[in-house]
């Protein structure tokens, strides 16, 4: 078995993930439909594997192989896009394009700050980000996709390494008039009789019940959102409490939204603002300053 390909067919497997056929990758890469198909049976051929089959409605499906082969073909076809700047010095200049992810949770108290921070200090650098969901924002991340997505380490999957950018632990959060608002710190039993607004991006919400859980408490969940500044809002009128992540430098976040956030005295698993990023990989300087940036952010 011949182990040769080219980086032509890495480029057409790609342009297949993302359009989902042969003929809309061939259109988008300006070839026949019947060269694509050539080029990405030849490169099966070559690695011994099935990389698409057919579903009902006719679309092209990655199999695992095909998934796995994505990544890597996105990394060495950015990296390759990387070799003309990089021999000049680009690699090491703080220029050029940097893509994020980040959190639903995590963005509000980190995006704003950060992509301030960039315009000041690197001009030349255009920052990009995306916001979702953990889960999704570190496959695209190892994917290739992404350069780095912001996270809660306790929401890393596997194919990322981590960077830590700053310590996290949960917090109660109520409203500053709330009868515990004055404690030093609670448990969750305090918080028995009370109802609660969670975030809903998943497994926010399912991670809170758990911790509950975990020391006999069961929730009483009245309201659940997408929108940090709606969980907020809906704390600071006195109708629920809620739980949410508090790390270094980030209690001032806080401070005019008419809420307080108290300490939680039972047993938590540690947690971490990380950034997912590539495996294995030597990072372009511009992306490992952004990531430094928003340690720096984070901490206060």
């Amino acid at each position: 078995m011949s182990s040769e390909f080219t980086l032509r067919q890495l480029e057409y497997v790609v342009a297949v993930l993302d359009a989902g056929s042969v003929t809309e990758a061939a259109k988008r890469s300006r070839i026949s439909q019947a060269a694509a198909s050539m080029a990405i049976a030849q490169l099966e051929k070559a690695l011994g594997v099935d990389l698409f089959v057919r579903s009902r409605s006719k679309r092209l499906v990655p199999t695992a192989a095909g998934t796995a082969l994505g990544g890597r073909a996105r990394r060495i076809l950015g990296e390759v896009a990387e070799i003309p700047s990089s021999v000049r010095g680009g690699w090491e200049e703080l220029r050029g394009r940097v893509s994020l992810g980040c959190m639903i949770a995590i963005s509000p108290r980190l995006m704003p700050r950060l992509l301030a921070e960039t315009a000041a200090r690197w001009p030349e650098i255009k920052l990009e980000f995306v916001e979702g969901a953990a889960e999704e924002l570190q496959r695209s991340v190892a994917d290739g996709e992404l350069d780095a997505a912001f996270v809660y380490s306790l929401q890393a999957v596997p194919g990322v390494d981590l960077v830590t950018i700053a310590e996290s632990r949960p917090h109660i959060m109520l409203a500053k008039g709330h009868p515990l608002a004055t404690r030093p710190s609670l448990r969750f039993a305090d918080l028995a009789e009370e109802d609660a607004v969670l975030f809903d991006v998943p497994p926010s919400a399912e991670r809170v019940i758990s911790m509950f859980q975990t020391v006999g408490v069961e929730p009483r969940v009245r309201w659940k959102s997408v929108v940090a500044e709606n969980i907020r809002g809906i704390v600071a009128s006195g109708r629920a409490y809620s739980v949410t992540n508090v790390w270094e430098g980030m209690d001032e976040h806080f401070q005019t939204a008419g809420v307080v956030l108290v300490p939680i005295s039972d047993p938590l698993p540690s947690n971490s603002v990380v950034a997912a990023v590539p495996p294995g990989l030597r990072r372009p300087r511009r992306v490992d300053a952004i990531i430094g940036a928003a340690r720096s952010i984070a901490r206060g």
